[in-house]
């Protein structure tokens, strides 16, 4: 009896201690576990940080309504969209919304870097006034069939002073609308603190001698107000506003006293191109030039442009052209602001068809960018490029140009000559290291015949 007892006991003592083992590691897993109330403290956790969003502009169009759009010197109708920022000068944008009743409109200024993204000034940095306003000009059409409403407006003006040079982005949309905008437009306001010297020469590849246009260039700059010139001057030059072929050039040749100095090489060239056609619809009652129809139908004007084929391998033929511009006006009206019809016009290219490539009709009158509202069909039948297009009337330039992967081509259908007569742009800008934002000192245009 005294043995069972002995075991009885021990058996109780191992059964306790197995009872306080468990309990031990209960405890230490509840330890372990992360708090559940709000106010304990949490242990930290990495968190990835967010890319920032770069927000980055272009010239477009944005809505079917609009239309006719013109920027420009309000004395010249188809003058640049610059202004100098030491003048009283003014940029004028006017535009056409197809539409029977005037809807508020408002246009918002953003100040941006040479990659046309929006730049580190804050608003009252680079504007004295209001960013974001009314464009208080309209005008409802009187008598055309196509009712729309005439909307202009000047900059700078009694809200908005600019005091920064640089690259501008103007967006337009309907009331409170910002982020669904009708159109953004660039502008430049240059300081033209610097001389530009600009000439063309033949290449020095003799195989493309009589299609290719190269050209040297200098410039003039402050060397008390411009710090090393061989890395933050960058210069921008575009043929007839074609930004598809743009170049982007810096670090000069050479510094001669306060000027730098471009010279010639292989890669300093553009395609000579062609003059571009051209088609003048200021009538739908008398003819025109390269009309060869109008009629109305369907209760709209039809515009049948006279047929012409691709130049690709066509002479030379030289006369003056307006290098891709339009310009608005009636003889069937007073006003053309206002009175002027709007008509659908035909284009029609004969030719066969070409594989792997689109073609687009080019020009201000498709704001400068090969936008599908300008992409024409192929029609197998007639064997010919075909794209109807509503168009106020006026003078109209245009280009025909392909498109693939490749990137964009006037030379295909339009040819090249080294004798064609080119307008060239030519930007300057100064990445201020102190100013912290992309100076525009000069911008300059130079209608060239060589």
């Amino acid at each position: 009896m005294i043995i069972n007892k002995t075991m009885t006991t021990w058996k109780k003592l191992i059964t306790l201690i197995a009872i306080l083992l468990c309990c031990d590691c209960s405890i230490q897993k509840q330890e372990k576990k992360e708090p559940t109330d709000y106010y304990e403290t949490k242990p930290d956790i990495e968190e990835e940080p967010e890319e920032p969003i770069i927000e980055k502009f272009e010239h477009k169009i944005h809505s079917e309504y609009v239309k006719s759009l013109q920027v420009g010197i309000p004395s010249i109708q188809i003058g640049e969209p610059c202004i100098s920022i030491s003048n009283n000068e003014n940029i004028q944008i006017n535009f056409d919304l197809i539409q029977e009743d005037p809807s508020p409109v408002q246009y918002e200024i953003i100040h941006c870097d040479i990659n046309w993204e929006r730049s580190d000034l804050m608003d009252m940095e680079f504007i004295n006034g209001f960013t974001t306003n009314y464009i208080e000009n309209y005008q409802l059409s009187y008598g055309p069939i196509d009712q729309y409403v005439h909307y202009d407006f000047n900059l700078p003006n009694e809200n908005i002073e600019f005091l920064k040079s640089g690259n501008y982005i103007v967006k337009i949309y309907y009331e409170n609308e910002s982020n669904n905008p009708l159109m953004t437009i660039k502008i430049f306001v240059s300081e033209q603190s610097s001389t530009i010297n600009f000439s063309l020469l033949p290449t020095n590849d003799m195989e493309q001698k009589k299609y290719l246009q190269a050209y040297e260039l200098s410039c003039s700059f402050d060397p008390n107000k411009v710090d090393d010139p061989y890395s933050n001057l960058f210069v921008n030059i575009q043929q007839n506003h074609q930004e598809f072929d743009q170049q982007w050039i810096s670090q000069p040749n050479f510094i001669r006293e306060n000027s730098i100095v471009y010279l010639p090489n292989d890669d300093r060239i553009f395609n000579g191109g062609n003059e571009y056609r051209f088609f003048d619809i200021s009538s739908f009652r008398s003819g025109s030039q390269k009309v060869n129809k109008i009629s109305f139908e369907d209760n709209s004007y039809q515009i049948i442009l006279k047929k012409e084929p691709k130049r690709s391998y066509k002479q030379y033929l030289e006369y003056k052209d307006l290098d891709g511009k339009f310009f608005i006006r009636s003889y069937d009206c007073s006003v053309a602001e206002t009175q002027a019809e709007y008509g659908i016009v035909h284009f029609e290219l004969p030719m066969k068809k070409i594989s792997n490539q689109d073609i687009y009709i080019f020009g201000q009158l498709s704001n400068w960018s090969t936008d599908e509202k300008y992409k024409m069909q192929y029609d197998s039948i007639k064997q010919t490029y075909f794209k109807n297009i509503l168009l106020k009337q006026g003078h109209y330039n245009y280009l025909y140009v392909t498109k693939d992967q490749n990137g964009i081509s006037t030379r295909t259908l339009e040819g090249a000559h080294y004798d064609a007569n080119n307008e060239y742009i030519i930007k300057l800008y100064y990445r201020d290291p102190i100013g912290l934002y992309d100076r525009l000192l000069a911008y300059q245009v130079f209608k060239i015949n060589t």
